[in-house]
């Protein structure tokens, strides 16, 4: 893996600052709600708050395939293991990304 930070990943893998910001606020609202300390019903106000031309709507807990199925609904192109493991690797949300990739 290069030494980019996974937000000059994304960048070089041609997201929009948008399309980073959405990703992030998902992995870093859904870590949160893994913990115990947000609702669905919390995660999803904030993310339709913050990005209302985005489709978003958590009913469960994340897994893999629900963030792969948000990130294809929302036209967002990247390669999800490969951005969860840099997540990982960089220690940004590692327990949480650790139980996404398991199920992969």
């Amino acid at each position: 893996m290069e030494k980019f930070t996974v937000c000059e990943w994304m960048k070089a893998n041609g997201l929009t600052e948008d399309e980073i910001n959405f990703i992030e606020t998902i992995i870093t609202s859904t870590a949160m709600q893994e913990s115990g300390l947000v609702s669905n019903k919390n995660i999803n106000s904030k993310v339709n708050l913050l990005f209302p031309n985005r489709k978003f709507y958590l009913n469960e807990k994340i897994n893999y395939e629900i963030l792969s199925y948000f990130l294809t609904e929302n036209e967002i192109s990247i390669d999800l293991k490969e951005l969860l493991n840099r997540y990982y690797s960089q220690g940004i949300c590692k327990e949480h990304c650790k139980k996404l990739l398991a199920k992969v």
